[in-house]
């Protein structure tokens, strides 16, 4: 979805203009009352920046159509990889896909259960909320043992 500046601003805008009166109310000085108001307009037009130079990659195919002519595809064809799930032996083969070597190393040293992390986290896309309900545990239980994969693979 695009970053309509106009329209976003015009929204910003219109929410300080709450927060400044609820600020003065608590009787927040205008000084400082404008350093929040900059800080926040930084972080706006930080996240307008983002969404200008960020869009996703189209699907390969379309209606079962392989689309050959998409220029992000093109440019950005040596970061994707496609396989089929069949040319596997087991749930964690998809470690043998991988070319970097230590990286290889570093996940063959992972636990069975730090690679069914990152297997269901990564390699089937499902979220944290989604892997913490069928592990019985909290959201942040999971987020904190995937930062620590994370460190450990760095």
């Amino acid at each position: 979805m695009g970053f309509y500046y106009a329209t976003e601003r015009k929204r910003f805008e219109r929410e300080w203009d709450k927060l400044r009166k609820d600020y003065e109310a608590a009787g927040m000085s205008q000084e400082a009352i404008q350093l929040l108001y900059e800080f926040d307009l930084e972080c706006f037009r930080s996240q307008r920046t983002y969404e200008i130079h960020t869009q996703a990659l189209p699907s390969e195919y379309i209606n079962g159509e392989k689309i050959e002519n998409s220029v992000l595809l093109r440019k950005f064809a040596s970061s994707t990889i496609s396989f089929d799930e069949a040319d596997f032996s087991g749930r964690y083969a998809w470690v043998d896909t991988i070319e970097n070597q230590r990286l290889v190393c570093a996940l063959r040293q992972l636990s069975i259960e730090d690679l069914e992390l990152l297997t269901f986290l990564v390699i089937e896309e499902h979220t944290q909320r989604e892997l913490a309900e069928k592990l019985g545990c909290t959201q942040e239980a999971v987020s904190k043992r995937f930062i620590r994969i994370k460190k450990f693979l760095k």
